[in-house]
């Protein structure tokens, strides 16, 4: 049994809670264990195999436990809240999550002393993706002066642009990302390229001042938006076909902003959560 809690929060904005705190003790099968699927070819008297492509589908997760109290009220919270069709994020820990989606109601046990329960979620993404999200911006503050002892939380600096976005990543590679490119000027075609890959994303458009494009994936698929006025439009026309910028590798990398002019009035800010094949979480977290 984890020793750790962990919430089920329904897209309904209910939730469940599990650990001995919550009177519920429970299991995760699997936390980690995750499958690769390998695709393979094998030539003329080739000795071993080539691997062609990977990839790694969805988990389905068991959940399966033992309520200690409140046992009337927590048989009726498993039964409500884990219905068919019922989706929303199981956050372990505090720390990591997965989106989900029930796949097997509660099978709820009939004792009236520590009954006990199973049912299954499917996670689509079957990563544990960080609660804590990292945010890179072009942008940082080199201190400059700070007021008189009494205002100590008060210090001032100059904002200073740097020539590229310095990201680390230390989960898996992953496609998971939102970048946001914003005008403060004119500027033609604007895009951003890995420094080590040269790998890269244009738009083919001309930026005005205050206008943001902003990429994201949602459910696995593409988003692009642009922002114009403070309205918002679907923007995913202006993608160059040719951009191949789809990842942000595991390591430490550099991003550096592109554009046909106006180069200098892009700004561009990423933001990401790490992604975890398994969970290692220490008992007193």
């Amino acid at each position: 049994m984890p020793v750790f809690d962990a919430i089920f929060t329904a897209s309904s904005g209910q939730s469940f809670n599990f650990g001995y705190k919550a009177g519920v003790l429970y299991s995760i099968d699997p936390i980690g264990d995750l499958p690769v699927e390998l695709e393979t070819s094998q030539g003329y008297q080739q000795v071993g195999a080539t691997v062609e492509s990977r990839s790694i589908s969805g988990v389905t997760r068991t959940i399966t436990g033992r309520i200690l109290r409140n046992t009337a009220y927590l048989k009726r919270q498993l039964r409500d809240i884990f219905t068919p069709g019922a989706t929303g994020r199981l956050t372990v820990a505090g720390k990591y999550y997965c989106d989900a989606e029930v796949q097997r109601c509660p099978a709820i046990s009939a004792a009236n002393l520590w009954p006990t329960f199973s049912f299954q979620l499917y996670c689509p993404n079957p990563y544990w993706r960080s609660v804590s999200e990292t945010s890179i911006s072009l942008f940082y503050t080199q201190p400059a002066f700070r007021l008189p002892v009494c205002y100590s939380t008060h210090q001032f600096g100059l904002r200073i642009q740097s020539d590229f976005l310095k990201l680390s990543n230390p989960g898996p590679d992953t496609q998971d990302f939102v970048l946001t490119l914003t005008a403060q000027g004119v500027v033609q075609n604007p895009g951003v390229r890995d420094l080590a890959t040269g790998e890269y994303l244009r738009f083919l458009t001309e930026m005005q001042d205050g206008d943001v494009i902003r990429l994201w994936r949602e459910d696995g698929r593409l988003r692009i938006e642009q922002i114009i006025d403070g309205e918002t439009f679907n923007a995913f026309e202006l993608l160059d076909e040719s951009s191949t910028l789809w990842t942000l590798r595991h390591g430490t990398r550099a991003w550096t902003r592109t554009a046909d002019s106006g180069m200098t009035a892009l700004y561009l800010t990423l933001s990401f959560s790490a992604a975890y094949a398994s969970l290692v979480v220490e008992e007193n977290s």
